[in-house]
């Protein structure tokens, strides 16, 4: 339907829960284009992660969308990543890794 391209802020860690760490990402903008919709993102959306002892992330992000249009779509998305821990380690430190070397979905 559309790519986005969504801004984010540093990593906000929340500390330990039961069930892992908890992580917030602030989304801060962005833009999203498609063939029949394109608009930006709403600053004040937000990722929210556990990371769990195996370095899995269950994330959970919400955000507003608007359109050319001026139209606001609220979106939810629920995910997972998982992978190789050294891979992982690697992701949580920032750096830019293959796709292909990670399951998220």
């Amino acid at each position: 339907m559309f790519q986005a391209h969504v801004d984010v802020d540093d990593p906000l860690d929340v500390g330990a829960v039961a069930t892992g760490q908890r992580k917030v990402i602030p989304i801060t903008g962005g833009s999203f284009t498609g063939e029949r919709l394109k608009g930006r993102v709403i600053p004040g959306g937000a990722d929210w992660q556990i990371v769990a002892a195996d370095g899995t992330a269950y994330l959970e992000a919400r955000y507003t969308l608007k359109t050319h249009d001026e139209a606001l779509i609220y979106v939810r998305n629920i995910g997972v990543r998982h992978g190789p821990k050294e891979v992982l380690r690697k992701i949580a430190a920032g750096e830019i890794i293959d796709p292909g070397q990670y399951y998220f979905r």
